[in-house]
């Protein structure tokens, strides 16, 4: 299975919480800049995850942060943490300074027993996406994790099914 096909089931959670694709976010009036980071949990502990943050522009600009649950029940779970403006900032410089638009899927891939984040951004017509297994990742991917850890903590609530 090629990587590409690899985040299809990644990129069906939020489909399948009838979510707007990223770019169609992107592409709303006032916001310049967004970023999602889709969460499979491999052990079916906690239920699927889509975390959205949404940079609006203009006078003193602002972040809105979105968190959707895909539960076992299929009943939409929601929720709207608030993670402030330069925070969310210094999560998408650091993914900037980390070339993240040119990076590719992590290599190696496990194809069980992982979690797998799928971390997309997309600005205008502009969409980038890469999967990862957050706790086999090492270099580059290692510090993506990090950065979402350090800035975007709250985007990693997971909640019981």
């Amino acid at each position: 299975m090629s990587l590409q096909r690899r985040a299809d089931p990644l990129r069906q959670i939020a489909a399948r919480l009838a979510l707007p694709t990223l770019v169609q976010v992107a592409k709303q009036p006032g916001i310049g800049d967004a970023w999602r980071l889709t969460i499979q949990y491999h052990d079916a502990l906690h239920p699927d995850q889509v975390a959205t943050v949404a940079f609006r522009q203009g006078a003193g600009g602002s972040a809105k942060v979105t968190l959707h649950y895909r539960r076992a029940d299929d009943k939409p779970f929601m929720l709207t943490p608030h993670i402030p403006l330069e925070r969310c900032r210094e999560f998408a410089l650091a993914l900037r300074a980390l070339k993240f638009d040119t990076l590719d899927d992590m290599p190696d891939l496990p194809w069980f027993g992982a979690d797998l984040w799928l971390v997309e951004r997309a600005s205008g017509g502009f969409h980038h996406d890469l999967v990862l297994a957050p706790d086999r990742a090492t270099g580059v991917y290692a510090n993506i994790v990090s950065s979402v850890h350090l800035y975007l903590e709250e985007a990693l609530r997971a909640i019981r099914p």
